[in-house]
C-alpha cells in the first residue's frame, strides 16, 4: 500500500507536567512540638490551600501520631516519576524529593508509606 500524499505527521511535545510545590510545602506545613500528635486534618487543610494544579496527586495518611504526605505527578512508565514526600512528626515537619533510583518506575519511592518510613538511601 502506497504511502499518503504530504508530510508525515508532526505532533507537538506533551505539556510539561506541573511543578510540585517544594517551597510552598515546607513553609506551610504545621510545626508539632516534641511529644504532641500530628493533626490530620489541618496538614489535609494546608494542602487544600496550596492551590495546586488538578493534575496533582495527593495522598495523606496518619500513623501514630506522625502524618505522611504523597504528592506526584502522572509518570511516562520509563523515567523517574515526579513527587515530593513529607512527613509532619512530633519535633520535625521535613518536605524531600526522594532520590532517582527510588523514583524509578516499580522502585517504591513515590509511596505514602515512604513518606511515613523512609526507604533506606541506595549505595
Amino acid at each position: 500500500m502506497p504511502c499518503p500524499d504530504g508530510l508525515p505527521l508532526t505532533f507537538a511535545p506533551p505539556p510539561e507536567p506541573p511543578r510540585l510545590p517544594y517551597e510552598e510545602l515546607r513553609a506551610k506545613l504545621p510545626r508539632v512540638p516534641a511529644g504532641g500528635r500530628a493533626d490530620e486534618a489541618e496538614v489535609r487543610r494546608t494542602l487544600a490551600a496550596l492551590d495546586m494544579d488538578p493534575a496533582i496527586r495527593t495522598e495523606v495518611k496518619a500513623d501514630g501520631g506522625r502524618v505522611g504526605v504523597l504528592l506526584s505527578v502522572k509518570g511516562n512508565g520509563f523515567d523517574a516519576q515526579d513527587c515530593l514526600l513529607a512527613r509532619v512528626a512530633p519535633g520535625a515537619t521535613e518536605v524531600w524529593v526522594p532520590p532517582r533510583i527510588q523514583r524509578m518506575p516499580g522502585e517504591g519511592g513515590c509511596t505514602i508509606a515512604n513518606a511515613l518510613d523512609p526507604l533506606p538511601p541506595p549505595h
